[in-house]
């Protein structure tokens, strides 16, 4: 008999398994698979499949990425981390002035940033020279 299709958990936990191991092809492959069912995680699977591409230093497609991630769901607890994820993007496309429009526009949707997330956009305004 076949296996039984992995559900978008099962695939979000191997993908970031892969991605932390730095298999960024199989962290593609697990975040598509997410993304093309549709479901309730479809945003997490597009930070996946970012988050991939970025590791991959594919930087335009992981620009796509993370705005696609951001528009699924504006709101979501995840939409700073697509924010943060793309001005990566953009400082590795070297389009410093997008970086730091991205990251403003950060700061005044979601003031009240903190921890981890908050250190990545300090660390990201650093390095594309934001004022």
């Amino acid at each position: 008999a076949a296996a039984a299709p992995r559900t978008a958990e099962r695939a979000l936990a191997d993908g970031q398994a892969a991605l932390a191991r730095r298999d960024y092809a199989a962290a593609e492959a697990a975040a598509r698979e997410v993304v093309s069912s549709r479901g309730a995680r479809a945003q997490d699977g597009q930070l996946l499949l970012a988050d991939a591409l970025l590791g991959r230093r594919d930087y335009a497609n992981a620009a796509i990425a993370y705005d696609d991630a951001y528009k699924r769901n504006r709101q979501s607890a995840r939409a700073p981390e697509a924010m943060v994820g793309l001005a990566n993007a953009f400082i590795g496309l070297n389009a410093k002035r997008e970086a730091c429009d991205t990251l403003n526009n950060l700061r005044s949707e979601f003031p009240r940033l903190s921890g981890n997330l908050a250190t990545r956009a300090t660390d990201a305004r650093g390095r594309a020279g934001c004022r």
